[in-house]
């Protein structure tokens, strides 16, 4: 998530909660020993510190590698690392599992479980995930669905464009998981459903939308990459606070287009419907293989190709 104030009301659901908000560490009967690095990233610094445990299956090393691949992924999106200086610090739990919370101050703070096995993290999305918001401004809480939304879109295919996760995989998850966006009965836009279907996945498809449309109206040469990088060049990073006009303005005046402006007004404000079978089917995201075929497949392979806007 992107910041500790979301578990206030945003998200409702205390299970919910209980996952994504990043506590103080307990307190310990002993002192905590950490392991620290410095890690050269593109365009930025991470100070990583890690929590030292005995006999762990995921060393401090496993860890490094595991948050320097986070960063490549992220540092390809945004065209370099989207703040110049990021303290990342690995607390260890018990169990396993993984989860993280983003702070404006440029600090990611993760719980990692301390029977986690390396593998898990050389296939993990939550560091991914967690980087990608330090790219984006803080805006109001009713708005919290285009922050997640952005990192929940944004981290499978960032991860695709470098290699670590395999396209294919990427989109069939994608829509297969989409549906947990879509409105219910009662629900009157994303702005006013602050479930958590709607603030991850309901945020995921506006960014799934914006920038499919971006690069139809200009025949692929825009795209949400464009929109990003240019809230973050004005200064628009997760130590800021933007009113979502802001937001909507700087990302259309980079494309050239009124897309996000026009989906806000559809997505945010009242319920809305996505034909979301035949998206998928325009993309060529059915059957048992991508279908290259489709009307929309060069925009897809484009989405996730290692050059952003690049037709392939």
């Amino acid at each position: 998530m992107s910041c500790a104030r979301l578990a206030v009301s945003a998200i409702a659901a205390l299970a919910v909660i209980a996952a994504i908000a990043a506590p103080a560490p307990p307190a310990r009967a002993a002192p905590t020993q950490l392991t620290r690095k410095t890690l050269p990233v593109n365009g930025g610094t991470i100070e990583l510190s890690v929590e030292q445990v005995s006999g762990a299956p995921s060393s401090p090393a496993d860890i490094e590698r595991w948050v320097r691949r986070a960063a490549i992924a992220v540092a390809a999106l945004y065209g370099g690392f989207p703040m110049r200086r990021v303290r990342v610090m690995v607390w260890r739990t018990p169990g396993r599992g993984i989860h993280g919370t983003a702070f404006g101050s440029g600090l990611v703070r993760v719980r990692l479980g301390v029977e986690t096995p390396p593998g898990r993290l050389d296939s993990d999305w939550v560091m991914t995930h967690e980087l990608i918001h330090l790219g984006f401004p803080d805006l109001d809480e009713r708005h919290i669905w285009m922050e997640e939304g952005l990192s929940t879109y944004f981290e499978p295919i960032a991860r695709a464009r470098v290699g670590q996760v395999p396209v294919e995989q990427v989109w069939r998850e994608m829509f297969r998981d989409l549906p947990q966006g879509l409105q219910r009965a009662g629900d009157a836009g994303l702005d006013r459903t602050p479930t958590w279907g709607a603030t991850y996945w309901g945020g995921a498809l506006f960014w799934l939308l914006a920038d499919v449309q971006i690069r139809e109206r200009t025949g692929n040469r825009r795209s949400a990459d464009d929109a990003l990088r240019a809230i973050l060049a004005a200064g628009g990073d997760q130590s800021r606070h933007w009113p979502i006009e802001q937001v909507l303005a700087v990302g259309d005046r980079a494309t050239g287009t009124d897309v996000l402006a026009g989906l806000y007004r559809r997505l945010a404000l009242r319920r809305f419907e996505v034909d979301l079978r035949g998206l998928a089917a325009r993309l060529g995201v059915t059957g048992a293989r991508l279908d290259d075929r489709a009307p929309l497949a060069a925009i897809r392979r484009s989405i996730t190709a290692p050059e952003p806007g690049r037709a392939r």
